[in-house]
């Protein structure tokens, strides 16, 4: 591994940075310190006079100033101050924008796939519910309910019957007493149009 990964690994866990330059007794020792001083702060109840991550910040500075004395010694202070510089870069800035682009990419990912395929599973799958006690309601009573408001308020379960899963409300059109129209306006959340989701008795 070389000289500026060991910076970059440092940010991160320090006293790995010591293993990796075979300084086993100082890297042992840092790791020690990083592992065990949150347990003596929380044992001692000194947590609420020393911050539970102060010990790391301290591990990590002292590691990091070892580590450019140690690669100073072996490149020169001007390649130390040079990588010591573009390891702060990387681990401030280039690896957090990283990880935002990859999990604002995944999250918009999801969003799409679940707005394109597994809204409409969950939103049909609903509405077969919703018809299937629609048609209880008609054999119990001999005709279905004028109010689908009230019909859904019977049960708190039923709640969420209010809204399909891209959270449009629910159209309930009762043409009479023994005909029925549910319609979800599908993704686009516009009624009457070609990505509408209808069911009738």
């Amino acid at each position: 591994m070389n000289s500026l990964s060991t910076f970059v690994v440092s940010f991160f866990i320090p006293g790995i940075g010591q293993l990796i330059l075979k300084d086993y007794t100082k890297g042992i020792i840092i790791l020690i310190l990083l592992f065990l001083s949150p347990y003596l702060i929380i044992t001692t109840d000194l947590f609420d006079f020393i911050p539970i991550w102060s010990p790391y910040i301290i591990l990590m500075i002292w590691s990091i100033f070892d580590i450019f004395d140690k690669i100073e010694k072996i490149e020169g202070r001007k390649s130390a101050s040079r990588k010591l510089a573009l390891s702060v870069l990387i681990t401030l800035i280039i690896i957090p924008a990283t990880l935002f682009l990859l999990f604002s990419g995944l999250f918009k990912g999801a969003k799409f796939l679940t707005n394109e395929y597994l809204n409409e599973d969950r939103t049909k799958k609903e509405m077969n519910e919703i018809s299937v006690n629609l048609e209880k309601h008609r054999n119990h009573y001999g005709f279905y309910p004028a109010n689908y408001h009230l019909f859904i308020s019977q049960k708190p379960i039923w709640s969420s019957w209010k809204a399909d899963s891209w959270n449009n409300p629910y159209n309930y059109e009762l043409k009479d007493s023994l005909n029925y129209q549910l319609i979800s306006a599908g993704k686009d959340g516009i009624f009457n149009n070609e990505d509408d989701l209808k069911r009738t008795n």
